[in-house]
């Protein structure tokens, strides 16, 4: 007879206390049969889910239904109920799987809309096993293996599970050995913009290499640390690693990128995560713009004012707070209304069938629209394929990361990776901020890169002589020289030297070293000598040869004391371009200027290098116009003025503004009839005719074929009605040889804020309204209307 406290009270079965006790006794004389035995631990899955929706009672009926079953399966030894839904049961080996299933079946059926199943894991006693404990344990391990598989019921106890198990034991009781003795380790993978392929950030990524086991991926050892509770130790050495990292590279003259550091939902119950990042910080005298803070969409679910608490003090005290994994859980809309966060975090592998799914880029289109109007920008990680990272170019993702991009490299590994990139002719400040322009208007910047393949490349790579000797060659320099001239559209050499100006200055000093200005020592018929005021120079020039516009930025850039105070913080070059004035009866003309600054017998000296790019820039402006406006009609294209749209309405304050889409009548029958030359002339027409009307105070782009779209910005509702009207109202002619073309045009327009939001949404909006244009009668416009 078992006594009271050895008995479960819901299901009159024996308790874990007594199972062990008597179960030990069972297995100590097992020798004296030749009968196998076996541990069977029973799980049943979305047994919460179940009391949730029938409640605790039916919970309650539904266990001691469960123990019944097992009692009766199970007869020949002993079972017990251990906590909650987990059973146990010491049986003999015969028929054990069949045994399993039938039991499988009769929980299930108990009521089949439940949707709760049983998993169970199973350990054969082997003949030198001696602790009931130990063996329970690894029927629940076998168990819990399968717990996320639907298909498996049960799982034997293997060698493969006995190693993960030692592997568990040892990675738990040697977290703090890793930590001290540099087992653990911080890789970095890139973050890149979408739009142009450049870095533009890091993520920290742990890697445990093992003098025992080698190298340990974080999948193995971060699952086990966070439910030992000693994730917060691996946490804490990345934030500390990743600050030094960080200083290490400012110190050599580097400009970092921020690092984006994982924390794990048990951390912010156990330490005080803010007062741990930002001691790291202020230790290293780092920005705190260099690291953000990912934390995953999971996370979110446990104490949520502990949590909330957190991320609103990281974001008050400047730290950027990303949710990582969007999208896996199934409360994300909820997170991010109650939530702050400055970046939303997805992988791919949700994305798997992009190229042939509409659905799935429909989803994600919207996703990230609306993750636009609320000012979360979206990152996509997992990315590996060419095909993938333009299908994020498409929907309009910001940044994404992955093994397309660059895989996760070690410090000194990183540190290469960026060098080279460094080492690359780098964009001037204006071309930066012009990109970073375009970026806010999610213009497509597209950067032509080389194809060759990657072996060939390698081959090209010298040795350190190699190099040291190209960077002293005279030859190689004058070369190099030439190359970069030439690319600069200069017509040789000599005139490159004759738009240049090259200074030398003691900054200390406040002095002139060397100056020459085009062939001779003046400057708007000023001369200027060695050992003059270098700053009293940069004055005089900004003064009589710089836009007034422009006067206060260039003379910022060349200010001694800025120079001065850059280097000492690890800055020792920069560019700048500038409108110069070469003669005031002509217009300015475009400069570029680049200086390095080095240290010399303890005083600071600074090298410019300023020369005439003002042809590079006219071509360059060309070519860019080219890219951005429709060959036929000269109006914006369609590449160009979606992502023009996209960021206004993002950046929308206040006032109205109307989405119109316009369509040429019977276009079809103009080509048909007097062909597609005149069809041409007639899309010209109109299109110069829209860009007078609506031009001047909005976005005119040619979509397609005979297809407009204008967007226009603060705007009287009644006037633009009025205007879109009458120009609906016209009939237009065009005289083609000897013909004349007459046409009308119907449009759909719909206004913004009150009629919808986002570009998807009004585009939608628009088309539908030009539509009911159309089938209303040519010539017609109407606005959008839900009935």
């Amino acid at each position: 007879m078992l006594k009271n406290e050895e008995i479960d009270q819901l299901t009159g079965l024996p308790n874990l206390y007594s199972f062990r006790k008597n179960a030990q006794k069972l297995m100590d004389d097992r020798t004296k049969t030749e009968r196998e035995f076996a541990i069977i631990y029973f799980d049943v899955q979305n047994f919460k889910s179940y009391n949730s929706r029938y409640g605790f009672e039916a919970g309650d009926r539904f266990l001691q239904n469960m123990a019944k079953h097992i009692e009766k399966i199970f007869p020949e030894l002993m079972v017990a109920r251990f906590s909650d839904d987990h059973f146990v049961a010491l049986s003999y080996f015969n028929s054990l799987e069949s045994r399993i299933d039938d039991l499988r079946r009769r929980v299930v059926n108990y009521n089949p809309d439940a949707g709760v199943e049983l998993h169970a894991g199973i350990y054969e006693l082997e003949p030198d096993d001696t602790d009931i404990s130990v063996a329970c344990d690894r029927a629940r391990i076998a168990c819990n293996s399968i717990k996320t598989k639907y298909d498996n019921a049960f799982r034997y106890y293997d060698k493969e599970l006995g190693n993960q198990l030692d592997l568990a034991h040892y990675i738990i009781h040697h977290i703090n050995e890793a930590v001290l003795n540099g087992y653990l380790r911080v890789y970095y993978q890139p973050v890149v913009r979408v739009i142009t392929g450049r870095v533009c950030g890091f993520e920290a990524l742990a890697r445990w290499d093992d003098p025992v086991h080698g190298f340990l991926m974080p999948g193995v050892f971060i699952p086990l640390l966070e439910d030992a509770h000693l994730i917060y130790k691996l946490d804490a050495f990345v934030i500390k690693q990743v600050c030094e990292d960080i200083r290490e590279y400012m110190d050599q003259g580097y400009q970092p990128q921020p690092v984006s550091i994982n924390l794990s939902r048990t951390d912010f119950h156990q330490k005080d995560m803010y007062r741990l990042v930002n001691d790291a910080v202020h230790t290293n005298k780092i920005p705190k713009n260099l690291i953000h803070i990912e934390v995953t969409e999971s996370a979110l679910d446990d104490n949520q004012d502990v949590l909330k608490g957190t991320i609103d003090k990281f974001r008050r005290g400047g730290y950027q707070v990303w949710m990582d994994d969007f999208g896996s859980g199934y409360s994300s809309l909820n997170l991010l209304k109650d939530y702050e966060f400055d970046v939303l975090k997805f992988d791919m592998k949700f994305l798997q069938n992009f190229g042939s799914n509409p659905k799935e880029m429909a989803i994600w289109e919207n996703v990230i629209n609306m993750a636009e109007e609320i000012g979360i920008q979206t990152l996509a990680e997992g990315v590996e394929t060419m095909e993938a990272w333009d299908f994020l170019k498409r929907v309009g993702c910001e940044k994404a990361q992955g093994y397309f991009f660059g895989r996760p490299m070690n410090k000194s590994e990183c540190m290469d990776y960026l060098d080279e990139f460094k080492e690359e002719i780098r964009p001037s400040r204006s071309v930066l901020l012009e990109e970073e322009a375009a970026l806010d208007r999610n213009k497509t910047i597209v950067e032509l890169k080389d194809e060759e393949p990657e072996e060939e490349e390698m081959d090209r790579i010298g040795t350190i002589e190699d190099e040291r000797f190209m960077a002293e060659s005279p030859v190689y320099l004058t070369l190099a020289a030439r190359g970069f001239v030439s690319l600069l559209e200069y017509n040789s050499y000599s005139q490159f030297q004759k738009h240049s100006f090259f200074i030398v200055a003691n900054l200390t000093q406040d002095s002139l070293q060397r100056v020459y200005l085009s062939g001779k020592r003046k400057l708007l018929d000023k001369a200027y000598r060695r050992l003059e005021s270098y700053q009293q120079m940069i004055d005089d020039i900004v003064e009589n040869t710089v836009i007034q516009e422009e006067k206060r930025n260039v003379s910022d850039f060349f200010s001694k004391d800025r120079l001065i105070l850059a280097y000492h913080s690890g800055i020792t070059f920069d560019e700048i371009e500038f409108h110069r004035i070469v003669d005031i009866k002509m217009a300015p003309r475009w400069t570029h200027t680049i200086y390095q600054v080095m240290e010399d017998h303890g005083d600071i000296i600074a090298y410019f290098l300023s020369f005439d790019i003002d042809e590079f820039k006219r071509s360059k402006d060309l070519v860019r116009q080219m890219a951005e406006r429709d060959a036929l009609t000269g109006l914006y294209n369609r590449h160009t003025a979606v992502p023009l749209i996209r960021n206004r309405l993002y950046r929308h304050q206040s006032g109205k503004s109307a989405m119109i889409m316009i369509d040429v009548d019977n276009f079809k029958d103009i080509n048909d009839k007097y062909g597609s030359f005149a069809g041409d002339e007639v899309l010209r027409r109109i299109s110069a005719r829209l860009d007078d009307t609506f031009g001047r105070d909005g976005i005119v782009c040619h979509i397609d074929q005979d297809e407009f779209l204008v967007f226009l910005e603060n705007i009287l509702v009644t006037n633009t009605e009025d205007r879109i009207t009458e120009l609906c109202d016209n009939v237009f002619g065009v005289r083609y040889h000897d013909d004349k073309i007459t046409f009308t045009v119907s449009a759909g327009y719909v206004i913004h804020p009150e009629q919808g939001r986002g570009y998807h949404d009004l585009y939608r909006k628009a088309d539908m309204a030009l539509c009911m244009a159309k089938n209303a009668g040519k010539g017609t416009a109407i606005k959008y209307s839900e009935k």
